[in-house]
């Protein structure tokens, strides 16, 4: 290592313990001090590279005439023992590391962060809940945050907020960026883990993780409602009716804000969470609706169109009989209003002796999210026993024993 690399080495492992100082708000007057073992492992060993150690205590002479560092060395010896830093030189320092390195302090970019969070403080709830949490990790020294992909991924949270036109990815990306394809390739995955996390929308398995966007009017491409069974949807100069179509058709969302009126022929409605188990439903006295998860803006209001029109029907849904597939159930009852049966999902399927195999173990994230629902009287019996059991069921093989 040169005699340049281990001056930036010193000086970051002494400004980051400086830095951890100021953040605990810690009065001493112990001073920050670097071994050498810390900037070079084998320091100290007898077969220590001879060639590292000069480079080492040139780069701690520079230092020395700088003014950043005093130093103590081994009795008897040209060794170091500590370097101390010399803290009334900060400021200095911090504009020398930039200067020489491009290294941006974390005071400075502590300082950053504040003034770009400020900027959104009249914002709603996804932009607070990342600014809170941005500000508590921008304040821990080992945090590597950069302030341009802050404010990058406060823009399009902001746009999410406000956003009440239906837009694809990559307009949104053009109307906040003014590239196409900026957000896909940059931070699309990060701000949709956020908003997955701020309204408590796990990712499903085999769910697009950008599906979540569609809760704000945003779509990887046109939403497409999946339909089967018996069906009779009037637009004003069309009528279809779907009775004859063994496998189902699919609507554009575009088509769905037309329709005047939906006519179920079935005394039962259901809704499916995927689409193996939607494919292989027979819908003999049911109509069913794909749903691919939780269920989209869009496929929300296909479905309060439906319950408007059918009052007297019976509505289910069938899905995974694990957490996720009852967070999934009650954001369906929750956004149309309707309080929806649950389908093949209780104790009866996961004690029968034709689905033992598949089985499987409750992650610690499972039953970390099966307290938070443990108390809904909807999946209190289902879960216990769940929980007892520690085990779970995806709904492709209870579909499979159904046809």
């Amino acid at each position: 290592m040169s005699n340049r690399e281990y001056e930036k080495r010193i000086l970051e492992k002494l400004l980051e313990k400086y830095h951890n100082r100021i953040m605990k708000h810690t009065e001493t007057n112990r001073r920050i001090i670097v071994k050498p073992t810390e900037i070079y492992k084998r320091y100290e060993d007898n077969n220590a590279d001879i060639r590292e150690k000069e480079s080492l205590h040139q780069a701690v002479e520079m230092l020395l005439r700088m003014g950043a560092v005093t130093v103590d060395y081994l009795k008897f010896s040209t060794d170091i023992e500590k370097i101390y830093f010399c803290e009334n030189k900060a400021d200095d320092i911090y504009q020398y590391i930039h200067d020489q390195f491009g290294i941006t302090p974390q005071s400075a970019i502590l300082k950053m962060i504040k003034a770009i969070t400020a900027r959104y403080k009249e914002a709603g709830e996804l932009v607070g809940n990342y600014c809170r949490g941005l500000l508590c990790r921008a304040e821990d020294p080992r945090a590597q945050t950069c302030p341009k992909r802050v404010e990058a991924n406060l823009k399009m949270l902001r746009f999410l907020e406000e956003n009440e036109e239906d837009l694809y990815v990559r307009e949104a990306s053009m109307l906040v960026y003014g590239d196409s394809k900026w957000f896909e390739k940059n931070n699309c995955e990060e701000i949709c883990n956020l908003v997955r996390a701020v309204l408590e929308m796990p990712r499903e398995e085999g769910e697009r993780n950008d599906a979540v966007l569609a809760y704000f009017h945003i779509f990887p491409a046109e939403q497409e409602i999946f339909i089967k069974g018996d069906w009779k949807i009037e637009w004003e100069t069309y009528v279809l009716e779907t009775g004859k179509l063994k496998g189902g058709i699919a609507l554009s969302s575009c088509d769905v804000q037309e329709i005047q009126k939906i006519t179920v022929q079935a005394p039962r409605m259901m809704t499916i969470e995927n689409k193996t188990s939607y494919q292989r439903m027979k819908s003999d006295g049911v109509v069913q609706m794909y749903l691919g998860g939780f269920a989209s803006p869009r496929q929300i209001d296909f479905l309060k169109k439906v319950i408007r029109d059918n009052p007297h029907i019976i509505y289910e849904h069938f899905g995974d009989i694990d957490v996720g597939g009852f967070f999934i159930h009650r954001h369906l009852c929750q956004m149309t209003g309707k309080k929806f049966c649950l389908y093949c999902m209780g104790t009866e399927q996961l004690a029968d002796e034709r689905f033992r195999s598949c089985l499987k173990e409750l992650t610690k994230n499972d039953q970390a999210r099966l307290e938070t629902l443990l108390e809904e009287e909807a999946y209190h019996t289902i879960l216990i026993y769940m929980k007892e059991h520690q085990i779970k069921l995806e709904q492709e093989i209870i579909s499979y024993y159904l046809r």
